[in-house]
């Protein structure tokens, strides 16, 4: 079973692309039978409801290292002892789940008319996914693993510097783990080759970038970030002097046979197919693209909704926008300027989190988010990532989550309140807290839909702006700035991968924003190099506001936005159209 095509291990944009996958297993060890698989993994002769899900969620975590490390701290109280030390296989990795019919058969015979309310929800919610992935029969070469932003290759560098050591056996895994980077870039590399001679080739500005990024990673390699970020986890660990630097020695030896070379072979492979890509516009330009796109924004944003229905949401958003910044700056001229470099209460991170906590107590519930950690990006990394990001944590260890900071001189750190917002209280850190500490079913928690997640952040992101202490004026015109910039981005994304526009249709539309056509070609072909990538923020966004009004509507006199968001935590993760039955006809 495959969760999603995107695996989000850390929030915002910085992902990791991990699916249902085997491969490089060598130094690792097998699965038991108890734990080998879905359907061979699932006690016989008539598993509960409660096994047949437990199996498909170990089989989830199982699929690649980094997944279970992510996603349990300790594996063993779900029953898994021995388990493969991979990344996984491209093929799997890009190919349509061949799975999801049977699992879905299988599904159909429970009936959830006697499932307590849990189960009942994980049930709406894996039933929705898997008629979702039945639909998948696309071409594999429409899939892409790499991108400047979102590509394998651009994150795994992260997710594998915050590898946690707990103890020496994570270690040891991890150093495991290293060569079958190698051996994964391979698989891609000749995927892309595979690619190439069937036409679907990425185009040349989008393949000279990421070489770019490539070259640039294997620069300084004395001082490598895998390497001083290793050093440093190690610190956490009670080791000899001895056992500290045998390790270290380890990971150099590791980093330069394997890492190091995968990230040449990668840059010298799409070198060699530069001026062999077809299409430099987006994907419905290439047989069948229309159709796995339409698919891929379902998935992503957990909205039902047709494409045409999207782009009349997202417009419509859009003008209301632009209508709202407009009254304000009627009714205040000042905000423009205001609105350039707004003057927040807080611009400590720590201290954001405690104001909106405090602020937002009539309009939240109160959550006790743990022990979170809020850290700053190692000098090593900043780089390397964005100016902010969640990283989530362990389902048996909710309170672990991390928020890291980028103190680069690059970002201006005045203006990070909203994205504490985000990533936060009320966002990414609060919304998890709630969803673990409720006991979710795992499975379910692993298919929680992206659209979801950052739509959940974003939604939160604008409506802390209250909280910020500005006019009503300038309040209002922030807000509508966030909820328009996004829709006008997600609804390019659309009207080039679905409606084939060009440069210059996405600059004539574009300009009518105010947008200057240097800006318009960034923007174009940021959008090609990485279809998808802004709807889960956008199209999530709008779906809790569609979930606000229909509760409004339905709560009437009942209604307070401390019910609504309650109501939403309760009842966790789930696609936005299963959300609104069960709004209409509860449980």
């Amino acid at each position: 079973m495959k969760k999603k095509s995107l695996l989000y291990l850390l929030l915002l944009c910085i992902l990791l692309l991990v699916s249902t996958f085997m491969g490089c297993s060598a130094k690792g060890h097998p699965l038991t039978s108890d734990h080998s698989g879905v359907v061979s993994g699932i006690p016989s002769p008539t598993p509960t409801f409660e096994e047949f899900t437990n199996a498909l969620f170990v089989e989830e975590v199982t699929s690649d290292t980094i997944s279970l490390k992510y996603h349990l701290s300790r594996p063993e109280n779900y029953g898994i002892a021995d388990y493969p030390i991979t990344l996984g296989s491209v093929k799997d990795a890009v190919s349509p789940d061949e799975n999801a019919d049977d699992l879905y058969e299988q599904l159909l015979t429970y009936d959830p008319a006697d499932f307590y309310e849990e189960e009942k929800l994980t049930y709406l919610s894996l039933k929705h996914h898997l008629e979702l992935m039945m639909q998948d029969a696309f071409s594999p070469y429409l899939s892409e693993l790499l991108g400047p932003t979102t590509g394998f290759q651009a994150q795994l560098p992260i997710v594998l510097a915050e590898y946690r050591f707990e103890t020496k056996q994570d270690v040891e895994n991890y150093l495991n783990l290293l060569p079958c980077v190698l051996e994964y870039f391979t698989e891609i590399a000749e995927f892309e080759k595979q690619k190439s001679a069937a036409g679907y080739f990425m185009d040349d500005k989008t393949a000279k970038e990421i070489i770019v990024q490539c070259e640039d990673f294997v620069t300084d390699l004395d001082n490598h970030f895998l390497a001083t970020t290793f050093e440093e986890r190690l610190e956490n660990l009670a080791l000899s002097l001895s056992e500290k630097t045998e390790y270290i020695l380890q990971n150099q030896t590791a980093l330069h046979s394997y890492v190091f070379p995968a990230y040449d072979l990668l840059a010298e492979t799409l070198t060699s197919l530069l001026g062999t890509g077809k299409n430099e516009y987006g994907l419905c330009h290439l047989e069948n693209g229309k159709e796995y796109y339409s698919l891929l924004a379902k998935i992503s944003t957990g909205s039902d909704k047709s494409m045409e229905e999207l782009k009349q949401l997202l417009s419509s958003a859009i003008t209301e926008g632009c209508n709202a910044m407009a009254v304000a700056m009627t009714a205040e001229p000042a905000v423009y300027e205001n609105a350039l470099r707004p003057d927040f209460p807080e611009t400590n991170p720590a201290k954001i989190i405690e104001f909106i906590a405090d602020k937002s107590a009539k309009d939240f519930p109160a959550i006790n988010c743990g022990d979170y950690n809020l850290k700053y990006i190692p000098a090593s990394l900043e780089e390397h990532v964005s100016p902010a990001m969640y990283l989530v944590p362990p389902i048996d260890d909710y309170e672990a989550g991390v928020i890291y900071i980028n103190g680069s001189p690059r970002y201006d750190l005045d203006g990070i309140f909203p994205t504490i917002a985000h990533e936060g209280y009320p966002g990414h850190l609060y919304q998890t807290v709630a969803a673990l500490s409720g006991e979710i079913n795992p499975l379910r928690y692993l298919l929680s839909p992206t659209g979801y997640e950052e739509g959940w952040a974003s939604y939160v992101e604008t409506y802390c702006y209250k909280y910020a202490g500005f006019s009503e004026n300038l309040t209002s015109f922030l807000q509508a700035d966030q909820i328009a910039t996004l829709c006008l981005y997600a609804l390019s994304d659309i009207y080039i991968h679905y409606d084939g526009y060009t440069p210059e249709e996405l600059s004539a539309f574009l300009a009518g924003y105010g947008f200057p056509k240097e800006t318009t070609d960034i923007i174009y072909q940021t959008l090609v190099a990485e279809p998808g990538a802004y709807l889960p923020y956008a199209v999530g966004c709008l779906e809790f506001v569609e979930l606000q009004a229909l509760a409004k509507e339905l709560w009437e006199e009942e209604y307070s936005d401390y019910a609504f968001h309650e109501y939403l935590l309760e009842m966790g993760p789930m696609p936005f159209g299963v959300l609104k039955e069960l709004l209409r006809n509860p449980l």
